[in-house]
């Protein structure tokens, strides 16, 4: 392999003789036989040889991908192209990339904490398929898992090792998710921002509005930061990136997703918590909010209070009225996710440990559910789950995967804090804040939403992840290199 690398610039006569027999053969075959997609083989050759010769440009081009992904229905489902095939092979690159050098990820990685919560995870997510009680769908959860691990985790760890490398990641990400907010926005004004084409307007780049206000929130932190960051003298700069972060917050509201819009919020209160070293109160004050409200609602059966008027629980026709009706327990979208609550929680007594195995909700949620809080889309026919990963934790992998979920939430916090108090670099500082907003954004949306294996969503949030471990190792080398100076 080092060979081939040394004289990647110099192509033999024999190589390009070869590469010229493949596709004539290939022609010719396809042309004998029919089978036209022969015609692909030596452009999948073709491509393979990139990678091997130069995977560190690869990446770029599968970093461009997340946000020009387009979602294509085939059948009954869909998949994310190009961007579900692209992380396979990602995963197979990280995973021979690891086994070549184990050391070529960073080097706090196999000792850091997040570690070990993300390791004990994907530990009990195989408990959980072993006594999953559908096999079949569980093992294919499994296998998402397995390649964003690898390829949103590992491999961006082999490629982003300089500051560099993350300016030029997020100049990527900035141009290319800027192009489609902008078509996206465009489809949306031809319709004056109707509500109800929200859910139109995103395709063919995103599954529904939900993941597009999502993903929107989440890329907030990055003008802001630049901006921010971007020397005062540069002054059409910063300008520029204030544009870019106005444009941001717009494409934001425009999706109408409730979450979305408090998401941008909650990450600027995170940025205050983490700067007061106030991170660990607050997330300890909500999860005893959270503790406080669900045990007020099972105590007495006191959730039936707040049973829902079954005429009034339908599709409102403008965000105005959404919200007004949100607040009156009269929206449609809310009063279902009570529905699916309530069946979760008394469906996750009969099996609390293990739960029903990964993408078994739906085949086992409907006899447990409370009829009173039905609505008229309560016979899920696009077999959605229970809007709030919490829940789905709990009621398909059990109580240790919800409580794993809920401290890699806190552990991102807290590492994102402790690295920023840790350096007076102010990069550094900016760029722990900048993972920390953008997982405070998709932790609120992903309250109401299970968003982690979607394939955009959960590439931004593993990345900011991955940005916390940078900025430590980045601070560890530093203090060593200060501890080494006479």
């Amino acid at each position: 392999m080092q060979a081939i690398l040394r004289h990647k610039e110099t192509v033999p006569k024999w190589l390009n003789l070869a590469a010229l027999i493949i596709l004539l053969a290939s022609i010719a075959v396809a042309a004998a036989t029919e089978l036209y997609a022969v015609i692909a083989v030596p452009f999948g050759l073709l491509f393979i040889g990139w990678i091997i010769l130069n995977w560190k440009s690869y990446y770029w081009f599968f970093a461009f991908s997340i946000a020009t992904t387009g979602v294509v229905t085939l059948g009954s489902g869909s998949m994310y192209l190009p961007m579900m095939p692209l992380s396979i092979v990602s995963a197979l690159l990280a995973l021979a990339l690891l086994l070549y050098n184990r050391k070529i990820v960073y080097e706090n990685f196999y000792r850091h904490p997040l570690t070990l919560i993300i390791f004990l995870q994907y530990f009990w997510l195989l408990i959980s398929v072993i006594f999953s009680e559908i096999p079949v769908p569980s093992v294919k959860y499994l296998g998402v898992n397995t390649i964003q691990l690898l390829s949103f985790v590992l491999l961006p760890m082999m490629v982003l090792k300089r500051e560099e490398d993350w300016m030029k990641l997020c100049r990527i990400l900035l141009i290319s998710f800027t192009l489609v907010a902008a078509y996206v926005v465009v489809r949306h004004a031809l319709k004056n921002f109707t509500y109800l084409y929200t859910n139109v307007a995103v395709k063919p780049f995103f599954y529904n509005h939900v993941d597009h206000g999502c993903i929107m929130s989440m890329l907030v932190p990055i003008p802001y930061m630049l901006w921010r960051h971007t020397d005062k003298s540069k002054v059409w700069t910063r300008r520029f990136y204030l544009l870019l972060l106005a444009f941001f917050i717009i494409c934001t509201y425009l999706t109408f997703a409730r979450a979305a819009i408090l998401a941008v919020a909650f990450a600027f209160v995170i940025v205050f918590a983490i700067r007061k070293q106030l991170v660990n109160w607050l997330m300890a004050l909500f999860f005893i909010a959270c503790i406080s409200i669900v045990s007020y609602l099972v105590i007495n059966d006191n959730y039936k209070h707040f049973k829902p008027n079954y005429e009034q629980t339908y599709s409102r026709h403008s965000f105005d009225d959404l919200l007004k009706a949100t607040f009156m327990g009269g929206d449609m979208s809310s009063m279902e996710r009570f529905y699916r609550w309530i069946a979760s929680a008394r469906m996750s007594t009969e099996k609390p440990l293990t739960g029903v195995g990964p993408n078994n909700f739906y085949d086992f949620y409907k006899p447990h559910a409370v009829q009173m809080f039905r609505t008229y889309v309560s016979r899920n026919e696009e077999k959605s789950t229970t809007h709030n990963y919490f829940i789905f934790m709990l009621v398909e992998q059990g109580w240790p995967a919800m409580i794993l979920y809920g401290i890699l939430i806190w552990a991102l916090f807290f590492q994102a804090q402790k690295v920023y108090h840790k350096t007076k670099n102010v990069l550094y500082k900016r760029m722990a804040l900048v993972g920390a907003m953008v997982i405070a954004a998709f932790f609120i949306n992903n309250l109401f939403s299970e968003l982690l294996q979607t394939y955009k969503i959960g590439a931004i949030f593993y990345l900011a992840a991955v940005l916390i471990y940078w900025v430590g190792n980045q601070i560890k080398k530093e203090n060593k290199t200060t501890a080494l100076l006479p």
